[in-house]
């Protein structure tokens, strides 16, 4: 199943929610196998991100990037040319071996639907 890197943040945040559900145990241990395999690539999106915005950034006298006081945002240097190499990197996809689990799998557990629409690709309806 292929993913893109800018589904990594949506994807978590919806198996955050969904790995606190007591599940059934078959779709609870696919579940967790492939809440590993997204960290994994989340780790791998989040190392290039800070080497982007390391490579743009303002530096204070340690040479660590600046946040901004009011924005917390980083203070870039080139913002066009980061935006640039960002979009590059999110619209990057990575191939995930997994078989979506069943709603019906999932028993009579009650999934708000937030929750079912950060998990789409992954549940199948």
């Amino acid at each position: 199943m292929k993913f893109k890197c800018s589904e990594i943040r949506t994807i978590m945040q919806g198996l955050d929610e969904i790995n606190k559900i007591d599940l059934p145990v078959k779709p609870a241990y696919w579940l967790s196998r492939f809440t590993n395999k997204v960290v994994n690539e989340a780790k791998a999106f989040d190392t290039v991100r800070m080497k982007l915005i390391d490579k743009y950034s303002e530096k204070d006298e340690k040479g660590k990037p600046v946040i901004d006081d009011k924005s917390k945002e980083y203070k870039l240097v080139d913002r066009e040319a980061f935006a640039k190499e960002f979009e590059e990197l999110v619209e990057q996809e990575f191939e995930i071996d997994y078989k979506p689990v069943k709603l019906a799998d999932l028993g009579d557990v009650k999934i708000k639907p937030v929750i079912l629409a950060k998990l789409e690709k992954i549940i199948e309806i």
